[in-house]
């Protein structure tokens, strides 16, 4: 394994100003030469949550090294939270996706196949690129044409979604919009335009953190807008269940439930592999 730690402001020549994160911690195979065996990989862009006032690490390394293992090239974004607000994460993360891109045939990595994995609030900005990669503040910082921002395919765990007072997670609104921003822009479901990627979707239905609905009503908007989509619930899980093993619990990971929320990874890897992501023999 190659594991690096990238700083986005450097690598894209912009200055800091406050904020503190802003880094790719990335997990990379090392090319064989063996026998001449030299490989392009997909790429996953994994994004924690925390509410946007943490960053779990439960929902970074750990994913990580799941989706790495399966061939996959992964790269961690650490962005701020809380109290720096709207736009820094979302700067920070469309830097990631614009990083990527640009350095994708150094990396070797195939920069048609980029997707990004979301929990909790990792999942409201994972979406935020998915869904609002036309952002004000993404095209002021990048210009107009934003396009390489948005991911090639998206995975929700558990996602913040809604700002709808019945369901919204208050904290991941506050923590990310301050008073810089509107809640109802920032409401996934009613800004899914008809040209975001590919999602696979899971959450339980006894998350009593982030509603289910949240989910619920991100795939009837997508599904409203003809995106190809997959959703998962699973019948019992509290909130924060990660890849739901032994590294990620505290002491019970043999627990019935849990092996069947582990499902969500076979899911979501055949669900990338349905849409092209796969290993590719470099010439």
């Amino acid at each position: 394994m190659i594991f690096t730690k990238i700083d986005l402001y450097s690598e894209m020549h912009l200055p800091r100003k406050d904020a503190v994160q802003g880094f790719l911690e990335a997990y990379r195979h090392t090319q064989l030469s063996e026998r001449g065996i030299r490989k392009r990989r997909p790429a996953l862009l994994v994004i924690p949550g925390g509410g946007y006032g943490m960053l779990s690490e439960r929902e970074a390394e750990p994913v990580a090294l799941q989706f790495f293992a399966e061939g996959f090239d992964c790269f961690v974004l650490r962005y701020d939270v809380a109290p720096l607000h709207y736009p820094t994460p979302l700067l920070q993360a469309g830097m990631a996706m614009l990083w990527l891109r640009k350095n994708a045939s150094a990396l070797a990595i195939d920069d048609a196949h980029i997707a990004a994995a979301g929990f909790s609030a990792g999942g409201h900005l994972a979406g935020c690129l998915t869904f609002l990669w036309r952002d004000a503040a993404l095209q002021a910082a990048f210009g107009r044409d934003t396009n390489a921002i948005r991911p090639d395919a998206c995975l929700l765990a558990y996602p913040v979604v809604t700002a709808d007072e019945r369901y919204r997670h208050n904290d991941s609104f506050d923590n990310f919009c301050g008073k810089t921003a509107d809640f109802s822009a920032y409401s996934l479901e009613r800004h899914v335009p008809r040209g975001a990627p590919p999602c696979f979707l899971w959450t339980t239905n006894t998350d009593d953190l982030v509603p289910p609905e949240n989910t619920l009503l991100l795939y009837g908007a997508l599904r409203a807008a003809g995106i190809p989509t997959e959703l998962h619930v699973f019948e019992y899980g509290p909130h924060g269940l990660s890849v739901s093993g032994a590294e990620t619990e505290p002491d019970d990971a043999d627990a019935p439930f849990y092996a069947r929320v582990r499902q969500w990874l076979p899911l979501s890897l055949s669900f990338l592999k349905t849409h092209g992501f796969c290993i590719k023999q470099l010439d």
